[in-house]
């Protein structure tokens, strides 16, 4: 959960919290309504006051309620030895497959991304490449490269590599 999410999840239940101790006199009967009514009544004589916090209030718990829900990535188990697990973020995995792909001449703008699969992993890469390579050619080789790579270091097996070619374009020209 994020710094501000966790802020207001504390702000949330402080809010909570407090709005239920001040409902618990009333509930255990040792305050009675009548005794609050005048604040009661000058409280819902400003509407305006009334739908905003409950707006802030609604979508604060819809806010937090996604934070929850949604998924988080997950890391890859490499191996159980005597001392514990060892565990690879997933994010390491994405920077070495961009490093091996980048490595790679015609090859630019690299992001990688690593997704579960039954018997390992797979990993997407989305590049530009240059006009002067054949594409179904460096693809192949990529494709290879990054899984005898991400075995060898990680130990993990890479069941897929996707390889998508989002741009077709002429390199920068180097100054030398």
């Amino acid at each position: 959960m994020r710094p501000f999410d966790r802020v207001l999840l504390f702000i949330y239940t402080f809010i909570l919290t407090v709005l239920f101790l001040a409902a618990l006199p009333i509930v255990a009967g040792w305050l009675h309504v009548d005794q609050i009514q005048p604040q009661l009544l000058h409280a819902i004589q400003q509407p305006g006051v009334i739908f905003l916090l409950l707006g802030i209030f609604i979508i604060a718990g819809i806010r937090l309620l996604w934070a929850n829900v949604k998924p988080t990535r997950e890391q890859a188990v490499v191996y159980e030895s005597k001392m514990g697990n060892v565990h690879i973020a997933l994010t390491a995995i994405e920077s070495l497959a961009e490093k091996v792909v980048s490595q790679s001449s015609g090859v630019r703008e690299v992001k990688a991304r690593v997704f579960n699969r039954p018997q390992g992993i797979g990993i997407r890469i989305k590049a530009a490449v240059t006009p002067d390579i054949s594409i179904p050619e460096v693809s192949d080789t990529l494709q290879e490269q990054v899984k005898e790579r991400v075995l060898a270091v990680t130990g993990i097996t890479v069941q897929q590599v996707e390889f998508l070619v989002h741009s077709i374009s002429a390199g920068k020209p180097r100054v030398e």
